[in-house]
């Protein structure tokens, strides 16, 4: 059974299942990478393909329930036409190091997996944690959660000015007037 899976750079490929947890390099980018495991089959269906799942209130999958035809004009049927899929949106990839430093681009759907890093064939796991784009989140946090911090103690360092003051303007104003 074949499936299909993406290259660590996102071009499209396909492979025997019996592949998964191999080596291989991506034909369109030249990637050293490991196979991922196929996806869980449909549950409840046994990875039947559509048209050999059952059929539903009598009706086989590809048929039209009785009575939900096409909207009606003037007495003619028309079938509404199909929606087409929508274009498969980019996968965010993530930069992550490899344990020599080369930096590897990466698509969520392959964190968790060991690979091969195609400049020195060192084998690592992916984890979002290593990603460059985790640690400038984490720094971002850092970064904010000082600046509340710098905030707040100078905000408590102007309410102490102005209470000393106060209490120095009636102390002097006590003073004088005795």
């Amino acid at each position: 059974m074949t499936f299909q899976f993406e290259c660590p750079q996102g071009h499209l490929l396909e492979a025997d299942a019996s592949y998964a947890g191999q080596q291989c390099n991506c034909p369109h980018c030249g990637m050293l990478f490991i196979i991922p495991e196929p996806p869980s089959p449909v549950p409840g269906y046994g990875g039947a393909p559509a048209d050999a799942w059952p059929a539903v209130g009598g009706v086989s999958p590809g048929e039209s329930f009785p009575g939900m035809g096409g909207p009606s004009f003037g007495g003619q049927s028309e079938t509404v036409p199909a929606v087409s899929a929508a274009a498969p949106t980019e996968p965010e990839l993530l930069h992550i190091p490899c344990p020599n430093g080369h930096e590897l681009e990466s698509p969520r759907d392959m964190l968790e997996q060991d690979v091969l890093c195609p400049h020195c064939g060192v084998q690592f796991r992916l984890r979002e944690r290593d990603s460059v784009e985790y640690k400038k989140r984490k720094q971002a946090e850092r970064e904010r959660k000082e600046q509340k911090a710098g905030t707040a103690w100078l905000n408590w360092a102007i309410a102490v000015a102005v209470v000393v003051l106060l209490a120095l303007v009636l102390l002097i104003f006590s003073s004088s007037r005795r």
